[in-house]
């Protein structure tokens, strides 16, 4: 057929042979498919503006959280100033807006304090707290003797 016997079945063989490597060689091991590929861990500074808007009052109080929020060790810090009011209960709440909420974590006020003082502390997050920030449903409700709550407002993050 081409001219010197035996030598057709050899170009049959090599192209087999060549085949198979690219059919071979081509796939990759299981473990190498299924690994994934992990998401960058990013930073959020985080701020709330806690005034009569977010509870629908007439309070003059107003408030501001500003603080951090890191991905890899799931930490959020923060710190709390609030002016005009006098405080009964300060917490981190998880909700949609104008709900009551789930509590998160109550912050505690100094015992006996009848005047301002920042506030500051920190929350290491479950993945379904943390899912909940991201999604800007969590908030701070600011409690007075008179109005449940007095003032609130909503977490927003901003990558860093």
């Amino acid at each position: 057929m081409w001219g010197v016997k035996g030598q057709g079945f050899t170009l049959f063989k090599i192209g087999v042979l060549w085949v198979m490597m690219l059919v071979f060689g081509g796939c990759k091991k299981e473990s190498e498919r299924s690994q994934k590929i992990k998401p960058p861990i990013r930073s959020y500074v985080v701020t709330a503006r806690i005034d009569k808007k977010g509870a629908n009052t007439d309070s003059e109080g107003t408030a501001v959280l500003k603080g951090k929020y890191d991905e890899g060790s799931k930490l959020l810090s923060y710190t709390l100033e609030y002016e005009r009011l006098l405080p009964e209960q300060i917490s981190l709440r998880n909700g949609v807006k104008g709900s009551k909420g789930s509590l998160i974590q109550e912050i505690k006020l100094p015992a006996g304090s009848t005047k301002p003082v920042p506030l500051s502390g920190g929350i290491v997050l479950t993945p379904l707290q943390e899912r909940n920030l991201l999604k800007g449903y969590w908030f701070v409700a600011i409690n007075t003797l008179q109005r449940s709550p007095e003032i609130s407002g909503i977490l927003t993050l901003k990558q860093i």
